[in-house]
């Protein structure tokens, strides 16, 4: 989408003004209201041995107006984006160093956000949270986070950080307009408003923030529009040894299905490039669709996901700091899909899965034709819940400090889908809310993990982490095919590394580490695809014609990496500069088979060996 005109209007207001002074200094009070930014989680510039990059808040603040989280990142070094509707607004995806999200851990606020199941990150489910963001830090490589998702890619965490030691209200609108068709009709296709209100510091120890905005976009391509409700309310409370802070965040959204690309050769043209297909078919040697069905207006989503969070940092002693962290997560909504492409008989005029499947389960029988099936669409539940807990001590010592900590996190989901619409049903035994599929998912998460930097000279730090890692899916209660499984997973993963400091300016560093991470969910059983033909992904044998899965042999393998990392630094007061190269080998890698899935999601398999080497290159005056 082309912006024309951007306007901004930008209010702020003091409100009430309290007598009295904050008993701590401008120092301490960068500590009590950011707790979280000066964790183990957070690299530091010449003294953790890992490659990094970081935006603060005046860069956020500079740079941020509508865009979601991966196209604002996109500006670092190795990290690229993708947008579903075209405009960075609604579904976007993140890479880094060519990883997809799924194999990178992020966090919020050092609470993991890959969806437990698929790994994936919905940044839809965070509208507007950059507006109250207050640095985040993109670790590269294997191992860089200690807790959460196992890193492949690498990690990152957005904190949060809208307080503000003084009063204040500020209002905001901005809209984007766009040029429509060879008539160059001009429309204002993107709006924002929001609202904030800061407390300032209460009786010298509360403060108190709140926020309300809306996005809403027509998104480039066509019936891509994106209705984007944000809020976030934060408490925070100063105690003479320890800060709490209370966090609840989210914003219902609706948006127009958009998840199946373009032809290449689309991009050439500019009307082209808008469509928005729900399948096609090419003809490679002409350059040239052959046949291609555009999505149907009626192809929508209404989700919503709350965050709740209850931070709390309590200094013991000087030298021992415990901080824990309670969150909740709630996740609830539908998507409608079109359900044409359900096939009825299959090329040799046999029925396929889909028939045999809606035949016996969902009362259609063979009264509409042999090749004929009614148009559908089909809607598809999701309802998630997780809990989790993450405890963490930083102990300081001579020489060097001590993380040691631990992850729990229980994950529970309800699958279900049904026929919303169909062009024609079955005259008798129909039942218009019953399920073509339903299950529920399961996921138990925990993690251990210590970390340790050590100076062994003024000028040299060692890192040394490990991570031991227990993970166990489960799917119980499937209909139809009554399928019940739990797989379980152990891994260590173990880093080490060293930084040496040269002089003022100069800095090198080393880091080795080993990881493993668990395939996904659909790698192992695509149970909500089973009323057309999916099965579970395991060993199997068919004594008497009855199909028997070994649970305990899936196909899907973990992947396994051990990465190298060699980086140099250089800064002055007015110059940053560093250059670094990875070496990442790995087994059983899960890679793109370079077919997707019907919702337009790479299908991935296990590499037997692959290997990835790059050099970065990062700079800044």
């Amino acid at each position: 989408m082309k912006l024309a005109k951007l306007f901004i209007v930008v209010l702020a207001f003091p409100m009430i003004v309290f007598a009295g002074e904050i008993s701590f200094s401008e120092k301490d009070t960068v500590f009590h209201m950011s707790p979280v930014i000066i964790t183990a989680t957070q690299a530091t510039e010449r003294v953790t041995p890992v490659t990094f990059s970081d935006l603060n808040r005046t860069q956020l603040q500079q740079r941020y107006s509508t865009q979601d989280v991966p196209v604002l990142l996109s500006e670092l070094p190795s990290v690229t984006y993708y947008s579903e509707n075209g405009n960075g607004i609604g579904y976007n995806y993140i890479n880094v160093r060519g990883f997809d999200q799924r194999r990178i851990s992020i966090m919020v606020n050092g609470v993991p956000q890959n969806d437990p199941e698929d790994h994936n990150v919905y940044w839809i489910d965070f509208p507007d949270l950059m507006a109250s963001a207050g640095n985040i830090q993109v670790q590269r490589g294997a191992g860089s986070a200690f807790y959460g998702p196992p890193a492949i890619g690498g990690s990152v965490n957005l904190v949060t950080n809208p307080f503000m030691p003084k009063p204040s209200l500020t209002l905001e609108a901005m809209g984007g307009f766009q040029e429509y068709g060879e008539t160059k009709t001009t429309k204002l296709a993107t709006r924002k408003y929001g609202v904030s209100i800061n407390s300032g510091i209460i009786d010298q120890r509360y403060m108190f923030y709140s926020r309300l905005s809306k996005i809403m976009t027509d998104g480039y391509r066509k019936n891509a529009g994106v209705d984007l409700n944000s809020y976030f309310v934060g408490a925070l409370r100063f105690d003479e040894n320890m800060t709490t802070r209370l966090h609840f965040y989210g914003g219902p959204f609706s948006d127009g299905l958009v998840y199946k690309g373009v032809p290449k050769f689309f991009s050439k043209d500019p009307k082209l490039r808008r469509t928005n297909y729900n399948y096609f078919e090419l003809n490679p040697a002409e350059d040239s669709v052959t046949y291609a069905t555009l999505r149907k207006p009626q192809e929508v989503e209404s989700f919503s996901q709350p965050h709740a969070e209850l931070l709390h940092d309590w200094e013991i002693s000087k030298s021992i700091f415990v901080h824990n962290t309670i969150f909740f997560v709630q996740g609830e909504g539908y998507f409608d899909y079109d359900g044409d492409w359900v096939s009825y008989y299959d090329s040799n005029n046999k029925p396929t899965a889909s028939n045999l499947w809606f035949r016996k389960y969902a009362g259609y029988d063979s009264t509409f034709g042999i090749s004929a099936f009614p148009s559908l669409l089909l809607r598809g539940f999701v309802g998630n819940r997780q809990w989790g807990w993450l405890p963490r001590a930083d102990i300081s010592h001579v020489n060097g400090e001590l993380t040691l900590g631990a992850e729990v996190r229980i994950h529970r989901s309800t699958h279900w889908g049904k026929i919303r619409y169909a062009s024609q049903f079955p005259s008798t035994n129909y039942d218009p809310d019953f399920h073509i599929y339903e299950y529920n998912g399961q996921k138990d998460m925990l993690s251990l993990y210590g970390h340790e930097l050590f100076r062994l000279h003024d000028n040299v730090t060692v890192m040394a982490d490990l991570q031991v890692v227990y993970t166990q899916y489960s799917i119980l209660n499937e209909k139809f095919l009554t399928n019940t499984l739990s797989i379980p997973y152990l891994f260590a993963n173990p880093r080490f590394g060293l930084n040496y400091n040269v002089d003022e300016r100069w800095n090198g560093y080393v880091s080795l580490a080993y990881t493993s991470r668990e395939p996904t969910l659909r790698n192992i059983y695509a149970a909500e695809d089973a009323y057309f033909g999916a099965t579970p992904q395991f060993k199997a044998d068919t004594l008497g014609g009855i199909v028997r899965y070994d649970f305990k042999s899936p196909f899907a393998k973990p992947e396994k990496l051990f990465d190298v990392e060699m980086g140099m630094g250089y800064r002055t007061e007015n110059l940053r500069f560093s250059v670094n190269m990875f070496w990442m080998e790995f087994t059983d890698e899960l890679v793109k088979s370079g077919t997707v899935d019907i919702f337009g999601q790479p299908v991935t398999g296990n590499a037997e060996r692959s290997r990835h080497i790059g050099i970065e290159v990062d700079g800044s005056s």
